[in-house]
């Protein structure tokens, strides 16, 4: 069976109204730096386990996403504990955009990121039109 990666989302942009001025988006309230690990369901796939390694400088976030159908690059923003993120296949063609949400789980302490995705994109001349929702815990 032919392996095919499934996760990429491209930034969005908030913006206001209000005269033709904008508001900025919040500042970061959290660091998504580190390894994330956990499952993702997709509805091309299935379900899988999932590794997010990031890295944040400021809003900005750079970092690999694999999983047991491949790999890709992910690039990202960070607004208040939402990480909108890009995920490009490596090898393939399109992406899939989505964002994340983190918490800390009040009892354990544990941070975790629920994240909700879609996309479009070609492996090896066949298009995935993918969804999918996952949940990571930083290691």
């Amino acid at each position: 069976m032919e392996k095919f990666f499934l996760v990429v989302m491209v930034s969005l942009m908030l913006a206001a109204c209000g005269g033709g001025s904008s508001t900025p988006a919040a500042p970061p309230s959290v660091d998504v730096t580190g390894t994330w690990k956990g499952s993702s369901t997709e509805s091309a796939f299935g379900s899988s386990i999932a590794t997010l390694n990031a890295v944040q400088s400021g809003a900005a976030v750079t970092g690999t996403y694999s999983n047991i159908y491949g790999t890709g690059s992910v690039s990202a923003t960070v607004s208040g504990g939402t990480m909108s993120f890009t995920i490009s296949p490596t090898g393939c063609t399109g992406t899939l955009s989505g964002t994340g949400t983190v918490t800390t789980d009040t009892t354990t302490g544990q941070t975790k990121m629920a994240t909700s995705f879609s996309g479009t994109y070609v492996c090896n001349g066949t298009t995935f039109n993918d969804s999918g929702t996952g949940n990571l815990i930083k290691q």
